[in-house]
């Protein structure tokens, strides 16, 4: 079925309707025993507009630089939005849950960000071959991004690199799952002295090993919350 409002709100009206009637009772008798209700709401998030994030208004242009400060969000504040089609929300949510009862899926997250940070290792590494011979070679040649290869072979995963067929111009690669990419995350760092120039080693070592603690922190049971507080709040 295709995610489309309309579709989503009419094939879940059932079970939209019991949630709300729950949210309504605030608690419920089970046994001659009361339990207050709390409500929570957690899936995966597509960040295809320009004001995606539901929590601040950050616009897609600035998601990168997470030195600059947006002001929150909250659900009165989507609700309101919807009404005037204003900050990319088009339509009312479907169930009226606060924002800070709302949980991403912190693997898809982790996936899609290990994605990236492969993803700029390797370019990196073939810009660093291109320099070296000064000028556009084999690109599967280059010491620079065998090294890569070879580095994250280390970390125990089976891990190649190949030209595409269709663009022999661009490369692809082997497509990790996600124990894997945890551990190329928690080993690949201490590589990079035998990869990267000096001059931009120690600061990707730290990209890296900062994101590998803020993982830590926020798929833990029990987070710290001072790994939060000084690597996610801080950055």
């Amino acid at each position: 079925m295709p995610e489309k409002y309309d579709l989503l709100e009419a094939a879940l009206d059932p079970v939209l309707s019991e949630i709300k009637e729950l949210m309504a009772l605030k608690v419920v008798q089970v046994g001659g025993k009361s339990y207050e209700l709390e409500f929570y709401l957690g899936g995966d998030l597509k960040a295809n507009s320009k004001y995606s994030c539901i929590w601040c208004l950050v616009p897609s242009s600035d998601r990168w630089d997470t030195s600059k400060l947006h002001p929150s969000r909250s659900i009165e504040d989507i609700e309101a939005c919807a009404a005037t089609n204003e900050y990319s929300v088009k339509y009312p949510p479907l169930l009226s849950i606060d924002l800070d009862h709302v949980v991403p899926d912190e693997l898809h997250l982790f996936l899609r960000i290990m994605d990236i940070l492969i993803e700029n290792l390797i370019s990196y590494a073939v810009e660093l071959d291109i320099r070296a011979t000064r000028k556009q070679t084999d690109l599967l040649q280059g010491a620079t991004l065998k090294k890569v290869q070879a580095s994250i072979q280390s970390c125990g995963v089976s891990f190649q690199i190949w030209k595409k067929k269709e663009k022999p111009g661009e490369l692809d690669w082997t497509s990790l799952g996600g124990a894997q990419k945890r551990k190329v995350l928690s080993l690949l760092p201490a590589q990079f002295p035998n990869i990267l120039p000096p001059e931009t080693c120690q600061r990707v070592a730290q990209l890296w090993k900062d994101f590998e603690e803020t993982y830590s922190a926020i798929s833990s049971w029990t987070p710290d919350s001072t790994v939060i507080e000084t690597k996610v709040l801080r950055n």
